[in-house]
This record gives structure tokens, C-alpha cells and sequence, in this order.
């Protein structure tokens, strides 16, 4: 489970980063929830 949140993580910050440098901020806003939310699901997972 860790390992598939490490990749998706790495995924969703390559297309954060391809999507501010194209300046799709509605988009970039999507994907940085949708991060925030991985991130969070990780944290959770390392702490038990």
C-alpha cells in the first residue's frame, strides 16, 4: 500500500509541475487537492 501511495505521489507531482508550467491553475488546483489528499492517506499508513 505504501509503495502504490509513493507512486501515485510521484505521478500526481509531475503533472502538478507540467500543469503550472502550461499555467492551468483551475487544473493545477485539482491535482494539488487530489495530492494533499495522497499525502494524507500516506501519513496515515506510516503511522501505524
Amino acid at each position: 500500500m505504501i509503495t502504490r501511495l509513493l507512486m501515485d505521489i510521484k505521478t500526481l507531482i509531475a503533472d502538478l509541475a507540467s500543469t503550472l508550467i502550461l499555467g492551468k491553475n483551475k487544473d493545477a488546483a485539482s491535482i494539488a487537492l487530489t495530492l494533499s489528499e495522497k499525502s494524507r492517506a500516506l501519513a496515515e499508513e506510516l503511522a501505524k
